[in-house]
């Protein structure tokens, strides 16, 4: 089976058929990614974009002759399942936002609301995510929805679904997390509107007033939704902290479950690096060494491993593990596969001359461990 690209106008545009390019809009956003399957509506909003013209993929099981036909490395949805788990988590991902959407409304308008759509679209983004087993996050399609609730509910949702992959979890404990981590701040919806949305900084009054949606959303998620107590407590507890001082109940490490811990670390990383309207984003860069320089603080050391490994941005200087045994310190900045200098063999033994291993290089070897508690330590001496 071969996959090849060929061009075709809107208006011989079916449903079912799979871009094999990137839409964009008339701002130059994407509107469709490469991958996407067709549906009526899909096609209905390319001819309203009056695009004459369209690449869709074309699959062959006979040898291609015709050297006008341009050959793909191969399919999307067949060779590279890291970026088609990303495509079908993004149409999931805007499913998703609908279904949050109208639980926020529902709680607005004071209707009842069902765990069921919860549970479903949950459901389905496991399912996405567990096509691969390597499970890589294209973080570049995060930020596609632009309403900032709706966006963190789902991105939280999604980060915390592949962290929770990262640490072995079932998939009826993935359920339960996901569950919570898409709806973690519905409760501030009952939060005065003018308090959430204020753009300058908030009194210690109304802070306090923000603090309040954490015990609002556990409320909802256990009485109204009918959550179980592990689900209902990611609302309760995600604003919790390693050190106690976090809130509403000033829980210690040993106390928070480790959903909200997860939570936690999904929600803070989102926030850093999204738009908001009291403060500017930081790129992800910066988002892993926030998490670092609070790890066993605010976050868990342990989860802040996995989900640094998870995302695959490593500060330069970070000493690793690789899965040769070797120790070695990272000097790029390379996502997923930096460049890191071997000083420690699989023994333990300091080496006399180091050398450099570029993982972009050597696929086999991959990072098992970091050491952020030296790290933390070296940037806070300086």
């Amino acid at each position: 089976m071969i996959t090849n690209k060929r061009q075709v106008t809107s208006k011989d545009l079916k449903p079912d058929m799979i871009l094999a390019e990137p839409i964009y809009d008339i701002d130059g956003k994407t509107l469709f990614s490469e991958g996407l399957r067709l549906n009526v509506k899909r096609i209905e909003r390319i001819r309203n974009l009056d695009k004459n013209t369209v690449f869709i993929e074309e699959i062959s099981y006979e040898p291609i002759k015709e050297k006008s036909m341009v050959h793909e490395h191969a399919s999307i949805f067949e060779k590279n399942a890291a970026k088609r788990k990303s495509i079908i988590l993004n149409e999931t991902r805007t499913e998703a936002s609908h279904v949050v959407s109208e639980m926020l409304d529902t709680v607005l308008d004071g209707n009842s609301i069902k765990a069921e759509k919860i549970k479903k679209i949950v459901e389905r983004m496991i399912g996405a995510i567990l096509l691969d087993e390597r499970v890589v996050l294209n973080l570049s399609n995060l930020s596609a929805i632009d309403d900032y609730l709706l966006s963190h509910s789902v991105n939280v949702c999604v980060l915390s679904l592949v962290a929770g992959v990262y640490l072995g979890l079932t998939q009826a404990k993935l359920m339960k997390l996901g569950s919570g981590a898409l709806i973690h701040d519905i409760g501030k919806m009952l939060v005065p509107q003018e308090v959430y949305n204020k753009p300058d900084k908030l009194s210690d009054e109304e802070f306090k007033i923000v603090q309040q949606h954490t015990i609002y959303g556990h409320k909802i998620l256990r009485d109204t939704l009918k959550f179980d107590s592990e689900t209902a407590n990611i609302a309760l507890f995600h604003h919790e902290r390693m050190d106690g001082l976090g809130y509403p109940h000033k829980l210690t490490k040993h106390d928070i479950p480790i959903f909200a811990k997860i939570v936690a670390v999904a929600d803070v990383f989102d926030a850093l690096t999204s738009k908001r309207i009291y403060c500017d984003k930081v790129d992800y860069y910066h988002g892993v060494l926030y998490l670092i320089e609070h790890a066993d603080t605010q976050f868990d050391i342990e989860i802040v491993k996995k989900f640094i490994t998870m995302i695959g941005y490593y500060p330069i200087g970070l000493y690793v593990k690789l899965n040769t045994g070797d120790i070695g310190q990272v000097m790029s900045k390379n996502m997923l596969c930096p460049v890191v200098r071997i000083v420690k063999d699989s023994n333990g033994q300091t080496l006399q001359n180091y050398y450099e291993i570029d993982l972009y290089k050597n696929p086999g070897i991959s990072i098992i461990d970091l050491n952020i508690e030296e790290f933390k330590n070296r940037r806070a001496s300086k």
